[in-house]
């Protein structure tokens, strides 16, 4: 019996291949010349499930083989034709008359017009910021993230609504980093790679839980067969230069789908800082200016990617992304001037801070996916990260005036983190509900070591009490249910998560042993009603969670200079949110929603000058919490065929509270605006000729106990394309009047102190870019990517 069920098992294929049935034809177009290089694609009936795809020869003639009896749609699409759509029942080998292409009436290869698609589209959940073939996407992620509609920046950190708890993922999966770590990879990704930035402040139940809101970069994949690809270089100026090379191939068979990109880029990232600080108990005031010149000699930022179809039903991929940066090292000086209170100079030193911070991360993903039907689905998706960085300074302090000396001290800061993910997910749609569930497991292990050594008579010796050994681990294990139900002009969402976490950690000096577990349920709903064509409403709530990012719960101190330092807690507690909208869009053009955030525990880097040892601390702290309040109102307007703008602004309220020594809790607020104008303009549409013109506007507002300077900034954006579409070359000027540079300021208690920051915003940056083969192919998003780097 087992015998004839081998042989039977062995003869199918056989059988199947008996019964295949050829298909072939040829395209032209009006005038009867052939359409080379379309693709073509070959769908079941009825669940419309790609069967196959192919692209036809320099002659417009194109064929399939090993195809079943039954029926089927043929779809055929070729840049600067109208789509092509016919429907075939076969029962053997045929031989399809002449299909014939009509041209469109503007060719797609001239150029793409904002005013023809606005760059942003709101969705039930989200707001999809499109900047595919615009100025933008010569620059990079970072910089196309910050125009993103309701991101504002500053000091090198991304918020939404005031909020800085945000998770950022690149199509769906978390970036393990934060900071300016975080920064300095975005601005390694080539802008070239990205299609679009979708801005969710309320994610559904399928996200991780982390996070008051979620900024995912969706990066582009061919979707259609045959190869194209890119050379693209920049040139930056700001106050110093910077500049990258790179390069994006993709190439698709029917089975077979690769994909790649490396950046290489190298400069002099620059900011400034200058802290004032009034210590009380001495009657003095302390004036530092920190300028930090970043030299990032080295930066490699690549990715790849491999999908491969088993058949119509299963697909595989796999792909690794990361970024090394082995020779990144800084120098930082930072002259300090100490006045009484007269004002007059009392005493003068100066910090030379040499610092060494190479670090690389690598992650690789692996995914399957099996489709039952074209409506239900399932798959399994595993991720592992390993990231290394090191920070090593040698600082050295020569003062003046008062008891003249040189003093020195070392420190060696390794850090090594490793993280692992899993996923699985199962997605139905049927006529009573459409059903999404799954599961996830993450685990993060991290290792931290400081050695810090001081310079005495006999050299450097190790001081015990500032070096330390943190180890930290990390495990979540979590559940998710989603049902969506469409019920004439009412559409509903709801979701469940439920996540537990078990985290212990131990530090060496100070001496902490911490361990905490706790289990959490994430509600989220959705409810959207069109009450007319013209009037839709909606409504929605969501729970989420921002665990603090891995350095901050590391208890070592972290020295700037003799009198500066930053400090983390071990003990820091996750940030819980609670988040209420009200949605309202007329004719789908114009948008107006009305929010409440509510954040219990939140973390900040808090400011704290110790005025006994004349110290300013960098205090990594939960403070009680911050509610935010407000309308966001934004709309696309056309005043003219060549003008389009997108406009967005909106009122708020922001109230932080934080507590005293004492045990008494303060309460900071402020009444804020912000706001964005986005015009885009077709100078020449038939050379190919766009420009930009962007501004945006934040008012003042509030971060725990500080206070913080409003901002804005002026940017001009122009594109050409070249050589019939081959190329271009676009200029983007950045913060034309460097309107950027931020104020944050604390007065209360014996707590008086400010710094103002400027990261060389200001900048000019000139980018050409070449395409290579068949630059008609489209792309679409690739596969998605974890969540737990963010933390970094």
């Amino acid at each position: 019996m087992m015998r004839r069920f081998i042989y039977l098992l062995l003869l199918l294929p056989l059988a199947g291949f008996s019964q295949s049935i050829k298909l072939s034809g040829q395209l032209q177009d009006e005038k009867h010349q052939p359409v080379p290089y379309a693709t073509i694609t070959l769908k079941h009936q009825p669940d419309s499930l790609v069967f196959k795809n192919n692209l036809a020869d320099k002659d417009g003639r194109f064929a399939f083989s090993g195809i079943s009896k039954g029926n089927y749609i043929l779809q055929v699409s070729a840049v600067g034709f109208q789509a092509h759509q016919q429907r075939l029942t076969l029962s053997g080998d045929a031989v399809l008359p002449v299909i014939v292409l009509k041209e469109e009436l503007t060719q797609l290869g001239e150029v793409t017009i904002a005013a023809k698609k606005p760059t942003v589209t709101r969705k039930i959940d989200r707001v999809e910021f499109n900047v595919e073939n615009t100025a933008l996407s010569s620059t990079n992620a970072w910089e196309i993230v910050k125009r993103a509609p309701g991101v504002q920046s500053g000091g090198g950190e991304l918020s939404i609504r005031g909020s800085k708890g945000i998770l950022v993922t690149i199509n769906d999966k978390k970036v393990y980093l934060s900071g300016d770590e975080l920064k300095a990879y975005l601005e390694g990704t080539n802008g070239g790679d990205v299609k679009s930035v979708e801005v969710i402040t309320n994610p559904p139940a399928k996200y991780e839980a982390s996070g008051s809101a979620v900024i995912n970069i969706k990066l582009k994949k061919n979707t259609q067969a045959g190869y194209k690809g890119s050379l693209a270089g920049s040139y930056v100026q700001g106050i110093y230069a910077k500049s990258n090379v790179s390069t994006s191939q993709y190439y698709k068979t029917e089975k077979l789908s690769l994909s790649g990109s490396y950046t290489f880029g190298n400069g002099i990232y620059y900011n400034e800082i200058k802290e004032v600080t009034r210590y009380t108990a001495g009657q003095q005031t302390w004036e530092d200016e920190l300028r930090r010149k970043n030299y990032r000699d080295a930066e490699h930022t690549y990715r790849a990617g491999l999908d491969y179809a088993i058949d119509s039903l299963n697909s595989l991929s796999l792909g690794t992304d990361g970024y090394i940066a082995r020779q990144n090292h800084a120098q930082y000086n930072v002259p300090t001037r100490i006045y009484d209170q007269a004002h007059q100079l009392v005493s003068y030193f100066e910090t030379q801070n040499n610092r060494l911070a190479p670090n690389h991360n690598g992650s690789y993903n692996l995914n399957y996916e099996h489709l039952f039907s074209g409506k239900e689905k399932i798959s399994l998706g595993t991720n592992y990260t390993d990231y290394r960085s090191e920070a090593d300074q040698d600082v050295r302090t020569a003062y003046y005036f008062v008891n003249p000396r040189d003093a020195r001290f070392t420190t060696d800061n390794t850090q090594h983190i490793r993280l692992f993910s899993t996923q699985l997910d199962y997605s139905k749609k049927s006529k009573l509900f459409d059903l999404e569930t799954g599961f996830k497991y993450s685990h993060v292990k991290a290792a931290n070591g400081v050695d810090f050594r001081r310079d005495t008579l006999g050299g450097l010796v190790n001081d015990p009490a500032l070096s330390n050994t943190f180890a930290y681990n990390e495990s979540v294990s979590a559940g998710y249910l989603s049902l969506n139900k469409d019920l004439k002009s009412w559409s509903f969402k709801a979701g469940l998560r439920g996540e537990y976490t078990a985290i212990n950690s131990r530090s060496v000096s100070p001496s902490e042993l911490n361990s905490q577990h706790y289990f959490n349920l994430f509600p989220t709903l959705f409810i959207q009603d069109k009450l007319s064509p013209d009037h839709q409403l909606g409504f929605s709530y969501g729970k989420r969670i921002n665990r603090p990012q891995y350095s901050y719960l590391n208890p070592s101190r972290s020295y700037f200079s003799p009198n500066s330092y930053l400090v983390g807690d071990a003990r820091l507690k996750p940030a819980m949110t609670d988040q209420f909208s009200l949605n309202y869009d007329y004719k789908e053009n114009y948008h107006a929603q009305l929010y409440y955030i509510s954040e219990r525990n939140p973390t900040i880097q808090l400011p704290f000058q110790d005025n006994a040892t004349n110290t300013l601390i960098q205090k990594v702290t939960n403070i009680p919490g911050n509610h935010y309040y407000g309308v966001d109102l934004s709309t696309s307007l056309q005043p003219a065929a060549w003008w389009s703008v997108d406009v967005q602004a909106g009122p708020g309220h922001v109230e932080s509270s934080f507590g005293l020594a004492d045990g008494t809790v303060l309460h900071n607020r402020a009444f804020t605006v912000n706001g964005s104008l986005d015009n885009q303009l077709t100078v020449n549409k038939k050379a190919g000729f766009t420009a930009g013109i962007n501004f945006s506007f934040n008012t003042a507002g509030v971060q725990g106990p500080a206070r913080v300077s409003g901002t804005s900034s002026l940017g001009f954006s122009a594109r050409k394309k070249l050589w019939q579409n081959r190329a271009e070359i676009s200029l983007l000027v950045s913060d034309i009047y460097r309107g950027e540079k931020m104020k944050v300021s604390s007065n209360y208690a014996d707590q008086h102190n400010y710094f103002t920051y400027y990261g060389d915003s200001q900048n000019l940056r000139i980018s050409f870019k070449y395409n290579l083969g068949n630059t008609g192919l489209k792309a679409k998003a690739a596969k998605a990517k974890t969540e737990e780097q963010n933390r970094l």
